[in-house]
C-alpha cells in the first residue's frame, strides 16, 4: 500500500505532559452524498471511515443528505448534519448563509447541484460553529469537490479528497458537450492541486493520476481499498439447500435495455448518439461495454450448461439479490430455467452478505471500457467476495479486479460476453463439488491485508498526518502534546 506524502504540517509527538484530545483536538468536517441508513457501498464506506476517526478519539461533523433536514448527535465524537434532498437545511442552520456563485455551476458528470449547494450553505455554519482543522470530502457526486475546494480556501482548511470514482482523467463520462468536460478538467485540476492528501481506491487509479499530474500529486495520494468484515460467526437465515449448487449475484445490473432491445433499435440509438454529437459537440459514454454486466450472458451460459449436464440442470440454482428486472424472468422462461433463477429484489445488507458468504459461487461483472487494455475499477463488493473466502466466478475485463480474485486463490475468469467459457466454468465449479473436491484454495496471507481495521486504521493515520497528529494504537486513551 501507498504511503501519504508530507502534507506540510508539524507533527505533534506524545511525551509525558499528555493533553486530553477532547480538549485540544479540532474536529473532522466530512462531507459525503452518502451515509447511514442507507445502503450503497459509498455510505457504507463513509461510516467505517468516520467510525476510524471516533476510534481514535477524533470528533467527526458530518454533513451529508438525508430524507428530511436534522442535526443529530449520536455521540460526543459525532454530529450529523442533514439537508434534504430538496435543499433544505436544518432549522438550527438558519440564517444568513453564503450561497454557491450562480455565475459558477458546478462540474459534472453528476453535480447533483441542489445538494451540493445546499450542502456548501450548511458547511459556512458548521465550519463557524466547531472550527474543524482538517476538511475532508469524497466525491461522487464531483461537485461536491469543488465545494470543498472553495470551503478549503475560503477557511483556510486542510483539505483531503476522496476519489471513489474516477473524474476526466481516465473514464469517459457523458457529458453533454465538450464545454462541460472543459470545465470538469478544469475543476480537476484546482481540486488535485489544492488538496493536501488524495484518496483513490485502487492502486491502478492511483497510478493514472501520478502519470497525468507527475510527482507532486504522487506525493499526496494514497490507495485505501474498500474491505470486508470477518463472517466466522455468521448465521444464514436463507433457506439454502445443501443439495442445490446456489450461484448468487449481488448488487447492480447493467445493459439490460441494450442486450433486451433488437440490433436494428440498436443500431437507431447509436446513429441518433452520433448525429447529435456531431451537431452539438456532445462527447457520450460510447466507449463503455455497459453490457458486460448485463445478467443475459449468464443465463444463457446456465441454459447451455444445464443442456451438457443433467444433473446441473437438477441441482443448479441461481439467486439475484437487487432491483428486480422482467428481461431476467423472460429469459429464464424461454431457456427453462424458471425453477432454476429467483429474483428476490432488495433485502437488508446483512441478508445479502448471508446469502453470498453460504452460497457455492458469487459472480462478480465489471462495465468494460473499448480500446482500454486495463480496467482499474475494482466494485466495492469484490472484498466482501474474498473475505469469504469462496469461489467466484469473475466475468470481468483484464484488470485489477481481475488480478485480484486471481491473486486471491478464489477465482475463475470467463471474459463477461463469452457464454462458452461461462458455461464451462460454471460446470467446473460444480463438479468440484459433486466430487467432493475442495472448490479452490484461498491464499489468505494476501486476502487479510482488506480486513476492515486495517483499512480503517491506514485511514485514522492519514488524517491524522494531514493534520499533524501522531496517534497512539490504543484507540480509547490516545493523548498528544502541541509541539
Amino acid at each position: 500500500m501507498a504511503e501519504p506524502g508530507d502534507y506540510s504540517a508539524s507533527s505533534r509527538t506524545i511525551t509525558d505532559n499528555y493533553i486530553d484530545m477532547e480538549k485540544s483536538l479540532r474536529p473532522v468536517l466530512y462531507l459525503t452524498r452518502h451515509y447511514l441508513p442507507t445502503t450503497v457501498a459509498a455510505g457504507i464506506r463513509a461510516h467505517r471511515f468516520v467510525t476510524a476517526l471516533n476510534d481514535h478519539n477524533i470528533k467527526v461533523i458530518l454533513a451529508t443528505v438525508g430524507e428530511k433536514p436534522e442535526i443529530e448527535e449520536p455521540s460526543e465524537l459525532l454530529t450529523i448534519c442533514r439537508v434534504s434532498s430538496a435543499g433544505q437545511l436544518p432549522t438550527q442552520l438558519s440564517g444568513s448563509l453564503p450561497r454557491w456563485p450562480s455565475q459558477q455551476p458546478l462540474p459534472g458528470p453528476t453535480p447533483d447541484p441542489v445538494c451540493s449547494k445546499a450542502l456548501y450553505r450548511a458547511a459556512h455554519a458548521l465550519i463557524q460553529k466547531y472550527q474543524p482543522e482538517v476538511l475532508f470530502a469524497t466525491g461522487l457526486p464531483f461537485g461536491l469537490m469543488a465545494v470543498a475546494h472553495r470551503l478549503a480556501q475560503q477557511y483556510h482548511l486542510k483539505l483531503a479528497l476522496e476519489f471513489r470514482d474516477a473524474w476526466t482523467i481516465g473514464k469517459d463520462w457523458p457529458y453533454p458537450s465538450v464545454f462541460h468536460r472543459r470545465r470538469a478538467r478544469k475543476w480537476e485540476d484546482r481540486c488535485t492541486a489544492s488538496a493536501q492528501l488524495i484518496i483513490t481506491e485502487t492502486d491502478h487509479q492511483k497510478k493514472i493520476l501520478d502519470e497525468h499530474y507527475g510527482p507532486d500529486i504522487a506525493a499526496k495520494t494514497l490507495t485505501i481499498r474498500h474491505s470486508f468484515e470477518k463472517t466466522n460467526e455468521l448465521s444464514c437465515s436463507v433457506d439454502l439447500d445443501s443439495e442445490k449448487f446456489t450461484i448468487t449475484y449481488t448488487g447492480q445490473l447493467r445493459g439490460l435495455d441494450i442486450t433486451s432491445t433488437s440490433k436494428l433499435t440498436n443500431l437507431a440509438k447509436s446513429c441518433s448518439r452520433t448525429a447529435r454529437r456531431i451537431l452539438l459537440g456532445a462527447n457520450f459514454c460510447e466507449q463503455l461495454r455497459l453490457d458486460w454486466m448485463s445478467p443475459n450472458y449468464l443465463v444463457f451460459a446456465l441454459a447451455q450448461a444445464a443442456q451438457e449436464d443433467k444433473e446441473f440442470a437438477q441441482k443448479v440454482r441461481l439467486i439475484f439479490v437487487g432491483e428486480k428486472f422482467p428481461a431476467i424472468d423472460i429469459w429464464a422462461r424461454r431457456n427453462q430455467l424458471t425453477e432454476n433463477i429467483q429474483q428476490l429484489g432488495p433485502v437488508t445488507p446483512q441478508y445479502a452478505q448471508q446469502l453470498a458468504h453460504f452460497a457455492d459461487v458469487r459472480v462478480l461483472t465489471l462495465y468494460g471500457i473499448k480500446n482500454l487494455d486495463y480496467h482499474w475499477c475494482v466494485p466495492g463488493k469484490t472484498y466482501a467476495y474474498l473475505g469469504s473466502g469462496k469461489p467466484i466466478l469473475a466475468l470481468v475485463p483484464p484488470g485489477e479486479a481481475r488480478d485480484l480474485v486471481t491473486q486471491a486463490g478464489t477465482g475463475l475468469i470467463a471474459p463477461p460476453d463469452n457464454i462458452n467459457e461461462i458455461a464451462r466454468q460454471l460446470l467446473v465449479l460444480f463438479r468440484r463439488k459433486t466430487t467432493g473436491l475442495p472448490a479452490l484454495q484461498p491464499d489468505w496471507n494476501f486476502i487479510n491485508q482488506f480486513h476492515l481495521p486495517i483499512q480503517q486504521k491506514q485511514f485514522a493515520h492519514a488524517i491524522a498526518k494531514l493534520a499533524g497528529w501522531e496517534l497512539t494504537e490504543t484507540k480509547p486513551q490516545m493523548k498528544f502534546q502541541t509541539a
